[in-house]
C-alpha cells in the first residue's frame, strides 16, 4: 500500500510513503520512501567547500508495546556550488524484514542546520502474505525505472526503480508507472493466468477500458510486474491503479489498489470546448433555471472535488453564468456515471440532505461542516462514538471506518469549542491526507486541565472517568 503524506517541519518540507513485499522463503519486508524537498533544506558549506544539507532521520517501529527495529542516521543532500537546492529534490528509502502482523511506525526527521524543533509523525501498517494462495505485493508508484546490472539502493529484480513519492500528477506528467509483484502463482495454481491492470474512478471504482491492458502469465513463485499507462488523455479527478489476477475462468483470484490524483488541465480545456457546442436541452441540467440554485448545487460539490475542480468551481460561481454553471455541473456528474449522470447527481444530492440534517450548523451547510465534508467524502462510518456529557472534556465525535479507500481501521476525532453549536471541528485523524494532530487528546481535555506552555506533552494527563484513549483505541 502506498500512503503518501505531505509533512511540513517548519521550513522542511518532505513527503512519505511505503509499501510492504512478500519473499516467498524469507521474511516479508516494508520498503519507505522519504522525498524531501530542497527548496526547503538549510544548507552549510561541507570540508569540500560545497553548500549541503543534512537530514536527522529517526525510525521506530513497535509491535503492541515492543520495539522491533529501530534506526537513526543522517540523510545528505546533493552537494552544490549556491546556497539553495531550488527545483532539486532527494529521496531517502530503506527496507526493514517483519514478520506478518500490526506495527505502528514513528518517524522522525530534523534539520540539522536548522533551529525548528524535530517534527513526529505515526502511520499504522500491516503485513499480511498467506501462504496457501495468490497475493499480490502494494503497488509502487514511480518516477522512472530502467534495467541495471550494478545493484544499488532502488534495483528490485534487476531494474532499478526510483519512487514516486507523492500520488498527485500534474498535466505536465504523461505517464503512470508503476512496481507490483505477485506470489506464489506456481503453487496456489499451477495453471497460466490473466493479469489485469487498470485506471479506474476512484468514486465508483468503473474501470476506464482505454486505460487497461491484460496480459496471460505463466505461474512463478514471484512474478514482477512494471508497467506505464499513458495518461495524456486522462481528466482531471481522483482514481485507483487496480492490479488483479483471474484464472481461466475469469474468477477473480487476488486484488490490489493504489489511489492518485491527475490534474490536467488540456484535457479540461478541450471538454469545455466540447460542451459549448453541445445541446444541453435533453438533459437533466436543462430544467435548472434558478441562479441561486445552481450556486449551491455547484458549492456542495466540494467534499467530493478534487483540489483542481474545486477551484475551477469557485471561478465558475464568481463568473455568474448559468449556461457555464450548467455545463460545469453536467461534466462533473458525466465523468462520475456517463451511463446515468442525472442518477448519480440525485443520489448525491439524498446525502446532501442527510448531511444537512445532522450536521447543518448556525452559519454552516452541513456540506460545510467538517463532518458533513468527511461523511460526504467517505460515506457513512461504520461506528460513531459521541460524548457530549463528559465534565472533563469538550463535546466530541469519533468515528470509525473498516475501510476507507485503500485504507482500513481508520478514525476521525471531531470536537465542539462550545455546548450549543453543531458544528464539530476535525481534530485528528490517522486516515491519509487528513489533519493529524499528536495532541489532540490535550486539546479535547483542555476544558479542564492546565498544561502550561509545554506543548510536548501530546496525551491528556488520565482523569477519572474520561475515556478517550478507550473510545479512540477500541471503538464500539
Amino acid at each position: 500500500m502506498l500512503l503518501s503524506s505531505g509533512l511540513s517541519f517548519g521550513a522542511l518540507n518532505a513527503y512519505f510513503s511505503y509499501s510492504s513485499f512478500d519473499q516467498p522463503g524469507e521474511s516479508p519486508y516494508i520498503e519507505t520512501y522519504l522525498n524531501v524537498s530542497g527548496q526547503s533544506v538549510n544548507l552549510v558549506k561541507n570540508a569540500q567547500g560545497k553548500y549541503q544539507g543534512k537530514i536527522e532521520i529517526q525510525w521506530i517501529y513497535t509491535q503492541g508495546d515492543s520495539i522491533v527495529h529501530f534506526d537513526k542516521y543522517h540523510l545528505l543532500s546533493p552537494e552544490t556550488d549556491t546556497e539553495s537546492l531550488n527545483g532539486i529534490d532527494f529521496i531517502d528509502q530503506q527496507r526493514v524484514p517483519l514478520p506478518a502482523g500490526n506495527y505502528s511506525v514513528q518517524l522522525k526527521i530534523l534539520d540539522k542546520n536548522s533551529d525548528n524543533p524535530a517534527f513526529e509523525a505515526k502511520q499504522a501498517i500491516r503485513i499480511n502474505f498467506p501462504s496457501d494462495r495468490i497475493t499480490i505485493s502494494d503497488i509502487e508508484l514511480l518516477e522512472s525505472f530502467e534495467a541495471s546490472t550494478v545493484k544499488g539502493k532502488f534495483t528490485k529484480s534487476g531494474y532499478d526503480v526510483v519512487p514516486m513519492v507523492t500520488a498527485f500528477y500534474p498535466k505536465e506528467i504523461s505517464s503512470i508507472k508503476f512496481y507490483s509483484e505477485i506470489y506464489r502463482a506456481k503453487t496456489a495454481l499451477n495453471e497460466e493466468y490473466l493479469l489485469r491492470y487498470s485506471i479506474s474512478n476512484s468514486g465508483n471504482n468503473r474501470i476506464l477500458n482505454e486505460f487497461a491492458s491484460i496480459k496471460k502469465q505463466t505461474p512463478e513463485d514471484v512474478t514482477v510486474l512494471m508497467a506505464e499507462i499513458p495518461i495524456e488523455k486522462l481528466y482531471s479527478g481522483n482514481y485507483f491503479i487496480t492490479v488483479e489476477v483471474f484464472n481461466k475462468r475469469n474468477v477473480l483470484l487476488a486484488s490490489k489498489q493504489v489511489f492518485f490524483q491527475r490534474s490536467n488541465v488540456s484535457q479540461l480545456a478541450k471538454t469545455d470546448e466540447d460542451l459549448a457546442t453541445m445541446n444541453l436541452e435533453n438533459t437533466f441540467v436543462a430544467a435548472m433555471t434558478d441562479e441561486d440554485m445552481m450556486v449551491e448545487y455547484i458549492s456542495c460539490l466540494y467534499p467530493i472535488s478534487s483540489r483542481f475542480d474545486a477551484k475551477i468551481s469557485e471561478n465558475i460561481i464568481g463568473l455568474h453564468d448559468m449556461d457555464y454553471m450548467r455545463r460545469y455541473f453536467y461534466t462533473f456528474w458525466i465523468k462520475r456515471n456517463p451511463d446515468n449522470p442525472e442518477q448519480a447527481w440525485l443520489a448525491y444530492k439524498e446525502e446532501v440532505n442527510t448531511v444537512e440534517a445532522a450536521f447543518g450548523a448556525r452559519n454552516k451547510k452541513g456540506y460545510e461542516t467538517d463532518r458533513g465534508r468527511v461523511y460526504l467524502q467517505y460515506g457513512p462510518p461504520n461506528s460513531i462514538i459521541t460524548e457530549e456529557m463528559d465534565p472533563t472534556t469538550r463535546p466530541y465525535s469519533i468515528w470509525h471506518y473498516y475501510q476507507l479507500d485503500h485504507q482500513s481501521n481508520r478514525k476521525f476525532v471531531f470536537y465542539s469549542l462550545g455546548n450549543s453549536t453543531n458544528d464539530y471541528q476535525l481534530i485528528h485523524s490517522d486516515a491519509v491526507g487528513e489533519l493529524q494532530d499528536a495532541a489532540w487528546e490535550l486539546k479535547i481535555h483542555n476544558r479542564t486541565q492546565q498544561f502550561g506552555s509545554d506543548m510536548d506533552i501530546e496525551k491528556a494527563i488520565d482523569t477519572y472517568g474520561t475515556k478517550t484513549k478507550d473510545n479512540f483505541n477500541h471503538p464500539k
